[in-house]
């Protein structure tokens, strides 16, 4: 029985079962590569009785035995490729530019965009709830709590510098605008490390990352990334930050200075994900 390893928690679980119910069992090469804990949750999903109660090696056997994990086995699908190595693999192991890198995401947007089945309508939410797992890339109109998201970004307020195509983790949202946190305003060992946590349920971020955003200075759709794409996504070079000028121009503006001011900010951002929303 494996003590930790790089699979997520379900968002919004009301307990540690929960947390891991929506395992299957065949994410991993073996039963034996999940926790504790892990193992209770993929128990409850085949519904198999005082797992609590057994070792890790009966729970295994209890699991092995149930029609639904064998089932499952079935129908298990391969694993799905991310954005981060779709575009790593174009690269031939050769250097390449922000630009290029922005360029392809840019494409791969397009190609979900191209299918109308993936076109998501504007939908009327009672309930973030109604949409904490998103298994899929989907271009939206629009943003939706809980969801993480790249666009296009032309900010006419008045700020120093901003970044033209944000990957923005949504808390709160308006008719004319919404609140979120964009990642790239952190180093990539720190934007990691945030969103692990935010995996978890767990926000713990600078408060100077958190942004007000305009609805009507978001240009076109919303890439709305899968939530096994996060993590991967974030290592992407494609943050586009520039510095406005006093003609209204805009000159590039380099991310090591936006990271090194957001490490200068001591004031955090910390709640747990269900509280916020």
């Amino acid at each position: 029985m494996a003590k930790k390893n790089n699979l997520k928690p379900r968002a919004y679980a009301t307990n540690n079962i929960d947390r891991w119910s929506h395992l299957s069992g065949h994410e991993l090469s073996s039963l034996n590569d999940y926790t504790r804990d892990q193992l209770r949750g993929i128990a409850s999903k085949y519904e198999i009785k005082n797992a609590s109660r057994m070792s890790a090696e009966k729970v295994i056997e209890a699991i092995e035995n149930s029609e639904g994990y064998k089932e499952a086995g079935k129908k298990q699908a391969p694993r799905k490729i991310t954005i981060f190595e779709t575009i790593r693999q174009q690269t031939n192991g050769e250097s390449q530019t922000a630009l290029w890198y922005r360029q392809q995401l840019g494409k791969l947007s397009a190609k979900i965009k191209s299918f109308p089945a993936r076109m998501t309508i504007e939908q009327k939410m009672d309930s973030v709830q109604n949409m904490v797992q998103q298994d899929e890339n989907e271009m939206r109109r629009t943003v939706f709590p809980g969801h993480m998201y790249f666009y296009s970004y032309h900010a006419i307020s008045n700020i120093p510098y901003y970044d033209r195509l944000p990957m923005v983790y949504v808390l709160r949202r308006a008719s004319d605008h919404f609140y979120g946190i964009n990642f790239h305003y952190l180093d990539y060992k720190k934007r990691t490390i945030a969103i692990k946590k935010l995996e978890q349920g767990i926000i713990d971020v600078p408060l100077h990352i958190l942004h007000k955003y305009l609805i009507r200075e978001c240009k076109g759709l919303f890439l709305d990334l899968a939530t096994y794409e996060w993590e991967s996504a974030s290592m992407l070079p494609v943050d586009d930050f520039v510095l406005k000028l006093k003609n209204g121009r805009e000159h590039p503006y380099d991310n090591e200075l936006v990271w090194e001011e957001t490490n200068t900010k001591t004031k955090r951002l910390k709640a747990s994900v269900k509280r916020i929303n």
